[in-house]
């Protein structure tokens, strides 16, 4: 009876965590073009930031084969010499310039892959912990962690690291 009561408790309370925007604790990096000049009035922010897709479990599907097989065409043909009439004459060896088939055949091939992921909405973030006024008007990428999302206003990025990139600011 404990044992079950405890068990429900844990869940519930994985439940709950996943269920609420639980803040980042891995360092992302992003890239986009610094506006703001600091104050309160004028944060320092980056406009329009597509924000790398979460990290997913991989999933659980049926395991590869040996990895003996090999690919198709592990075999090649003999390839044949030319004639002066512009004809080919096939080698013993094989058929007039036709591929062979690999030893192995279709045995240790990968499952089909998973569809990518759909593209992250573009969000704003109000960058903090650091000076960014080197940088001001520039595309800059900043390393760092995400804050939780707020009911309204700027996400928060916690910046470790910013360096000026390659783009332009529109």
């Amino acid at each position: 009876m404990k044992l079950t009561i405890l068990a429900i408790i844990t869940i519930a309370a994985a439940a709950f965590a996943l269920q609420t925007g639980s803040v980042q604790t891995e360092p992302i990096k992003v890239r986009g073009c610094l506006q703001g000049n600091g104050s309160t009035e004028s944060p320092w922010s980056l406009r329009g930031v597509a924000l790398p897709p979460p990290p997913t479990a991989a999933p659980a599907g049926a395991p590869g084969g040996r990895g003996d097989g090999g690919a198709r065409g592990g075999g090649a043909g003999a390839r044949g010499r030319g004639d002066g009439a512009g004809q080919g004459v096939a080698d013993a060896a094989g058929a007039r310039g036709a591929g062979g088939r690999g030893a192995g055949g279709d045995r240790g091939a990968a499952p089909p892959a998973a569809p990518a992921p759909p593209p992250q909405p573009r969000v704003d973030l109000r960058l903090t912990d650091i000076d960014m006024s080197p940088w001001r008007n520039m595309f800059v990428e900043v390393e760092g962690t995400l804050g939780p999302r707020p009911a309204t206003g700027l996400q928060e990025f916690r910046v470790t690291s910013a360096r000026s990139a390659y783009g332009e600011c529109r």
